[in-house]
């Protein structure tokens, strides 16, 4: 009787984990609303799919590049470093399975690019700007962590609130 608890118990972590690990936790679907350059990199706008909640971050100028050229489903003339990783992926029989964006520290956003082999995932950290670029070749899906949009919100009017300092001329 023992040995059909372990085993049955065995099979359900087995079988169960994956289903747990594909579930992003209380994290709303994105879309890459906007991407535009600026003079200090490229603003990437991700907005909730059936809400008028976004996300705004500034990534650097390849990474945006990477972005677009993978949601218009496009390479260049060489491979990209992301297009490399991609190649690795394929070789190797792993796929992205989703890109979560999961916390705002300090003005930095968190992100975790999920991978799945057959029946194994495995979670990474990485990047926001990474991630999306890699789960955008295989269509997956980017999702953002409820909280990271109030994270967002209440980062915003701290910075509304402190006092510019004057600008100064120096000699």
């Amino acid at each position: 009787m023992k040995k059909r608890v372990f085993l049955f118990v065995g099979l359900f972590c087995i079988v169960a984990q994956p289903l747990v690990a594909q579930r992003p936790n209380d994290a709303v679907e994105v879309k890459v609303e906007n991407l535009q350059a600026t003079p200090l990199g490229v603003s990437v706008t991700l907005r909730a799919h059936n809400s008028r909640d976004r996300i705004q971050m500034m990534i650097g100028f390849p990474e945006g590049q990477s972005i677009a050229l993978a949601m218009r489903h496009e390479k260049g003339p060489r491979p990209i470093a992301h297009d490399l990783f991609k190649d690795f992926l394929d070789r190797n029989g792993w796929q992205v399975q989703r890109v979560v964006i999961r916390a705002l520290q300090g003005g930095t956003f968190m992100a975790d690019l999920t991978l799945e082999k057959e029946r194994e995932t495995q979670v990474y950290d990485a990047r926001p700007s990474d991630a999306m670029a890699i789960g955008l070749r295989y269509d997956a899906k980017i999702f953002v962590n409820k909280e990271v949009f109030e994270q967002q919100k209440q980062e915003e009017e701290r910075e509304e609130v402190k006092p510019k300092e004057p600008d100064t001329l120096r000699l």
